[in-house]
């Protein structure tokens, strides 16, 4: 059996994006089937409900688990055209077209939140791949997706992920069953029926709605705006942590041999009753920013390296 190393290629594959410095585009399933274009719809999928076993992606292992209280914030990415096609993780064929995502520990599928924290859009998209594996982003959302919440042109987005519990469980059920419907359908399968009482003229609104007029677009996006300032308010920053020392010899020695990298320093937090000291560079403003020193550092050997939100 012929072992083949795909990592060259997901290194060319990221700087060749890098310097387009418009769109990024993750490779979160090279080497998989490719289904030609114009028979995805007829194309007899094989998809099953999958968890999966511990795997190992370029040296790191990923643990998949069903987690009913999954919440996280982190970078997203978005990928389309050249996976358009390709079978996913759980054996659906990804459609760059629909709202799906890929994530890399959640069950295919689930159900999950995104807000884009830049801007305060949100929206629902159905887990059904695994990823992203570049530079520690959290979830890699279709092309469509990536669009609705305006993320697409600027390539990536500081988001916040949260699962959502009881479209997930239906999702599992139905994919047990060996349905696997789009996250449109299982949004109006989850919003409870109103039921109207026999004998009385009553009268279903859109909340949405005042006297059967259009939601007016300026009062929209001064809602959007206040959301935006709410969340700019809670001041999520994005360092780079290189390591995490119980004492700060240790700490003070790596800091020493990234000096020439500006707004590194030494941290003291009290864990769980413990000293840490970590060693951080940030916070940074810009990702394309926080992706260069993660690069750098990578390339020098500190595999540790890891991004937090706070």
């Amino acid at each position: 059996m012929i072992k083949i190393n795909y990592r060259p290629l997901i290194y060319l594959f990221f700087f060749i994006n890098l310097s387009s410095c418009t769109t990024i585009e993750v490779a979160t399933n090279l080497g998989k089937k490719i289904v030609p274009q114009k028979n995805i719809s007829n194309f007899k999928e094989q998809a099953v409900f999958k968890i999966g076993n511990p795997y190992k992606v370029e040296g790191v292992t990923y643990f998949p688990k069903k987690n009913l209280n999954y919440d996280e914030t982190g970078i997203a990415s978005w990928y389309g055209p050249k996976f358009h096609g390709r079978l996913t993780a759980n054996g659906e064929i990804f459609n760059q077209n629909n709202i799906t995502a890929a994530h890399k520990t959640l069950p295919l599928p689930s159900a999950v939140k995104v807000t884009n924290l830049e801007n305060g859009l949100s929206i629902i998209v159905r887990i059904n791949d695994r990823g992203p594996f570049v530079n520690q982003r959290i979830i890699d959302l279709s092309s469509e997706a990536a669009k609705k919440i305006l993320m697409k042109k600027k390539g990536t987005a500081l988001v916040r992920v949260q699962l959502l519990r009881s479209e997930s469980i239906l999702l599992e059920k139905l994919a047990k069953k060996g349905k696997f419907p789009e996250i449109d359908e299982i949004k109006k399968l989850t919003i409870p029926p109103v039921n109207k009482p026999k004998g009385i003229n009553v009268k279903v609104v859109d909340i949405n709605k005042k006297n059967n007029k259009k939601t007016n677009p300026k009062v929209e996006s001064i809602k959007r705006k206040l959301k935006v300032l709410e969340l700019n308010n809670r001041k999520f920053n994005i360092w780079i942590q290189i390591a995490a020392f119980s004492n700060i010899k240790s700490a003070k020695i790596l800091q020493e041999k990234f000096k020439e990298i500006q707004n590194l320093n030494v941290h003291k937090v009290l864990l769980k009753g413990k000293i840490i000291y970590r060693v951080r560079v940030g916070p940074f403003l810009s990702i394309d920013k926080a992706d260069s020193v993660y690069n750098f550092l990578i390339a020098k050997g500190m595999q540790g390296t890891k991004f937090i939100v706070e």
